[in-house]
């Protein structure tokens, strides 16, 4: 790019002397006050008063020194400021930074100072004037393009620094912020590089501005969407509905939020496909925030057979409430397990309760552990869970059957069946590993190398959302 520039400086100071030859003063006319008359004292009179194509000898030896000097000023600018990023990358970030990244972030500041010496080189050259303005417009274009380069390389760098704040704390709506800021300060540097842009080829403003507003009925027309897809997103980061990662369903299509952007947002779904949604919809839209749920519901059935006697039923319940008491993850305040329905095959226990995970994963996990628990449970209480069977008895008129009087429960019965249970549970999770500390939420790298039966390793608490 700097090679292209100077490239594109020198054709473009070339044309316009050749242009304005004949406009060129006479080789015995230097004027007092100028350049040429101040370094005549110093220089040889053939190299100040001697021409080729319309400028003195010294004037194209000055544009050659401009030229080298920028490039030598484009070198130092790149030099010093790799130094600099690698003495920070060294200090705070530990580590090497990469070349070729750093050679491409400092690039658009060396381009800046190339053309920053340009510029102000070659107005004491006493160019004519024809050619100077060519030169400085030329060189004007690329000190813009310098500067909106330079300045979109510094967006990025103010946007990764505010990324890793906003990764160490709480809240996600950061995380949505800086993605959004990042863009609008790239839009306002291309706006104000547009600008200067029009200013170097002297492109009036004001008469640009005025036919816009006579247009501008159509161009808001025309720009309809976009102004509400931009006020969409304003609506989405005032009101907060949802944040990046959370997972959420928006008129049917459900999946994980990925990114928001000025027109629109994406969500990832489940089976991998990026769906854009305009922001525009958003704000009419019904947003179902399933990342938002403190607590997830877990309601099932467990059925047991028509033969479990009363006391092993009620052993089984308490032993599964203290199952629930017992595991990390789940809610201590609120949950039920009682016996609820005599069903066609089976009596029916009610198992109501929540987990707090921070994701669907850990969720997994934690149901996964609880139901292996009420089997070993069930096995350790010797109650059998049932399945739809039926079963036909042959009434004998000659031979009745004996109907059997169960025994009265005596007045501890309920208390022991209950302490009995408890005392199951505590016997059957001594050993557990997550007795010793809470288990962090799954990594999947973590579930492909653990062995079968033994825990993940330990890792952070879930973070609450702010």
């Amino acid at each position: 790019m700097t090679r292209a520039a100077s490239l594109f400086l020198g054709v473009l100071s070339l044309f316009s002397v050749a242009r304005t030859a004949t406009a060129a003063p006479a080789a015995d006319a230097v004027a007092e006050g100028t350049t040429g008359a101040w370094l005549g004292t110093w220089l040889p009179k053939w190299l100040i008063r001697g021409t080729s194509v319309g400028l003195a000898y010294w004037q194209w030896l000055g544009i050659l020194l401009v030229v080298v000097a920028g490039l030598l000023f484009d070198l130092l600018v790149r030099h010093l400021l790799h130094r600099v990023w690698r003495g920070y990358s060294m200090r705070r970030l530990q580590r090497e930074p990469d070349p070729r990244l750093a050679r491409k972030a400092v690039r658009p500041f060396g381009l800046t100072g190339q053309a920053l010496v340009w510029y102000f080189g070659l107005t004491p050259l006493d160019l004519p004037a024809p050619a100077l303005v060519v030169v400085q417009m030329a060189a004007r274009l690329v000190l813009v393009v310098g500067s909106v380069w330079a300045a979109y390389r510094l967006t990025d760098l103010f946007s990764e620094f505010l990324m890793r704040r906003a990764e160490q704390t709480a809240t996600k709506f950061d995380d949505v912020l800086v993605p959004l800021l990042r863009k609008t300060l790239k839009v306002f540097a291309t706006a104000v590089g547009l600008v200067y842009m029009a200013d170097a080829f002297r492109i009036e403003i004001v008469p640009l501005l005025t036919g816009l507003g006579i247009g501008g009925l159509a161009v808001a027309f025309a720009a309809k969407d976009s102004i509400e897809n931009f006020f969409g997103s304003v609506t989405v980061i005032l009101d907060r509905p949802f944040e990046i990662g959370d997972w959420v369903v928006i008129e049917g299509i459900e999946g994980t939020v990925e990114e928001l952007g000025l027109r629109s947002t994406r969500i990832r779904t489940f089976y991998n496909s990026q769906v854009t949604v305009p922001n525009a919809s958003l704000v009419r839209a019904r947003v179902d925030n399933y990342g938002r749920r403190r607590f997830r519901r877990f309601k099932t059935h467990v059925d047991v057979t028509y033969d479990t006697p009363p006391e092993k039923i009620e052993a089984f319940c308490a032993g599964i409430r203290e199952v629930i008491l017992a595991h990390p993850y789940t809610r201590k305040d609120y949950f039920h397990v009682w016996l609820n329905e005599f069903g066609a095959a089976s009596l029916r226990i009610l198992v109501y309760m929540f987990h707090e995970t921070p994701d669907w994963a850990t969720e997994l996990r934690e149901r996964h552990r609880f139901m292996l628990d009420v089997i070993r449970l069930a096995a350790r209480l010797h109650v059998e869970f049932a399945f739809p069977t039926q079963t036909l008895h042959v009434y004998n008129e000659q031979h009745g059957l004996p109907v059997k009087t169960p025994p009265p429960p005596g007045e501890d019965a309920e208390r022991d069946a209950w302490e009995q249970g408890r005392q199951a549970v505590r016997e059957l999770t001594a050993e557990a590993p997550w007795r010793t500390g809470r288990p962090g939420p799954v990594r999947f790298g973590d579930v492909l190398t653990t062995e079968a039966g033994d825990d993940p390793p330990p890792s952070e608490p879930p973070r609450r959302r702010g």
